[in-house]
């Protein structure tokens, strides 16, 4: 059953382009006014071909017949172009609404997209609902309007044929689209016997070993035999129906044919039609067919489009990450105090962290140690409250994190990580990210000396506005980090987090990257996870993390 609200809904979207839409419906008036006016061009030529013998008024309505075509192939070209550069803009805005919604989600959200693949079936799913819909649009409104203009032309021609005619059409889409109906209906019976199959198929391969050990090879054989007779009888019995099914429309299509041509035939008997008419009538009747057809089979369509429709909304409606807080902090001096914080998930039956105490004084550099990745992870989300802790809470100057803006919270942490990721094309842009888009060259030129990357980047082609990636200069890791550095420069954020980035480099410059980092980190409370302890000028604290708990709390080697 087609539920019309997706559709609807999908309509509603394309309302903004209703200029294109406009366009594109004035050229499938123009298309099927052509091909409506073609069997009175008929008529012309067969009128002035056996009556009239008039060859010069048969060449004018034969030379009308190329020129009404000619008409027809500008309004079709019109007609494609049009409803497909509105649909396309409609793709794009599902796009971005897709892309949108993706980067509001709660985090959590994310194990489950990229465990499913669900974003690459979303995406594929949009382009395949925009080509359907174009498709769609294109077909039920000029197949529409063409039997209607055919409908117009015979009321021109016949008035009494034009209302059977009219009964005929209605009588052929009901049973064309009755019989796609039963011949597309998924059997109950074969879909039960498969799954009854692959269960016992599993269970057979699960339990192999006592299968083998027993020597029920046979009788398991025998069992799944049976099982495939039932699902062969199912599919027989359903052929049958499509054998049936198949011939009897061929039946009802051949009858409603005979009864169409008929009537032709008693009015042409009776004097009321001449050859000519007769004619435009039977040529009436053959431009019919595929739009009769086209038309039918429609509905049957769109319940297969109808759940792709319903994976892309059901996303699009998911409910953003909200923001409960409610303060402003306008000045964070970076204290960070950590209260019997527990985080449990519902895939791990031991908590992630358990039990986390401990307070970052303003100022301070605390290296994080013996963490798991999940660990590490799940304790940055929660001090950038991208998640929530189970119970207990975390506090930034005394405020509790839950009741801090997220805009406001973000806008005063920086992270550096050992993830080489490129934020934009150009190098500027990768320094002067998001928010700190509005930073002027001379802020970026200065971060840029600070992390060492004007180093490399005098040498590039065009300084701070080179592309950088796949398609222009490459860089390489440590020039990444350089990069990043700068980036937090720019940030000048009270509070610093670095994720892995002291690794062991093996250029010979290595130390700058050192140099940089020492530099990031004065005047910011900066939390530092590392498996190894870094030779850094200062640490205020060493914390172990183990098995979710903090085992151990040192204070630096050359803690001051």
């Amino acid at each position: 059953m087609i539920r019309a609200h997706l559709f609807l809904r999908l309509l509603r979207r394309l309302f903004p382009y209703w200029k294109l839409l406009l366009l594109a419906l004035f050229a499938m008036v123009v298309m099927a006014a052509t091909l409506a006016s073609l069997p009175i061009l008929i008529k012309q030529i067969l009128e002035s071909t056996f009556i009239d013998k008039d060859q010069s008024l048969m060449q004018t309505a034969s030379l009308a017949i190329i020129a009404l075509f000619m008409i027809r192939g500008i309004a079709g070209y019109i007609s494609i172009y049009t409803a497909n550069k509105a649909v396309g803009k409609l793709a794009i805005d599902l796009r971005m609404d897709f892309f949108i919604k993706l980067l509001t989600l709660p985090v959590n959200h994310y194990s489950q997209l990229n465990k499913n693949n669900v974003i690459d079936a979303l995406i594929s799913n949009i382009n395949q609902i925009s080509q359907s819909t174009s498709r769609y649009i294109t077909a039920i409104t000029q197949d529409s309007l063409t039997i209607i203009g055919l409908i117009i032309c015979t009321l021109y021609l016949n008035q009494e044929f034009s209302l059977f005619l009219l009964l005929v059409t209605s009588f052929v889409i009901l049973v064309t689209q009755m019989t796609h109906s039963h011949l597309n209906k998924p059997d109950q019976k074969s879909l039960l016997a498969s799954r009854n199959l692959i269960q016992h198929l599993s269970q057979s391969i699960a339990h192999n070993r006592k299968i083998r050990l027993d020597g029920g090879q046979m009788y398991e054989s025998q069992r799944l035999g049976k099982i495939s007779e039932t699902i062969y009888h199912a599919e027989m019995q359903q052929t049958i129906v499509r054998a049936i099914a198949v011939p009897a429309s061929q039946i009802v299509t051949a009858l409603i044919l005979t009864a169409v041509i008929y009537m032709i035939a008693l009015q042409a008997i009776d004097g009321a039609l001449n050859l000519h008419e007769v004619g435009a009538l039977i040529s009436v009747v053959l431009l019919l067919i595929m739009p009769i057809q086209r038309i039918a089979g429609i509905p049957k369509q769109l319940e297969h489009e109808q759940k792709t429709l319903e994976t892309i909304f059901s996303f699009l409606d998911q409910a953003p990450e909200q923001d409960t807080g409610v303060i402003s902090i306008p000045h964070i001096s970076g204290k960070l105090v950590f209260e019997q914080v527990r985080f449990c998930s519902d895939e791990q039956a031991t908590p992630i962290l358990n039990h986390i105490n401990f307070t970052v004084k303003p100022g301070e550099i605390t290296i994080f140690t013996g963490y798991t990745a999940g660990e590490k992870n799940m304790l940055i989300n929660l001090i950038l409250r991208l998640q929530q802790p189970t119970s207990g809470r975390i506090l930034l100057d005394d405020h509790p994190l839950a009741d801090i803006q997220l805009n406001n919270l973000h806008a005063n942490i920086a992270i550096v990580t050992e993830d080489d990721y490129l934020l934009d094309e150009k190098i500027a842009g990768n320094i002067a990210y998001g928010t700190m888009r509005c930073a002027n060259e001379a802020k970026i030129t200065t971060a840029a000396h600070a992390s060492h990357a004007m180093e490399f980047i005098r040498h590039m082609p065009s300084g701070l506005q080179t592309q950088i990636g796949k398609e222009g200069t490459t860089i390489n890791k440590q020039q990444f980090h350089q990069l990043a550095i700068a980036r937090a420069l720019v940030k000048n954020a009270p509070i610093l987090i670095l994720d892995e980035i002291f690794i062991v480099h093996e250029e010979s410059n290595s130390g700058n990257l050192l140099s940089a980092l020492e530099k990031l980190m004065q005047n910011r409370t900066t939390l530092i996870f590392n498996q190894y302890i870094p030779r850094l000028k200062k640490i205020d604290r060493i914390v172990v993390l183990e098995n979710g708990c903090i085992t151990e709390s040192l204070k630096g080697p050359n803690h001051s």
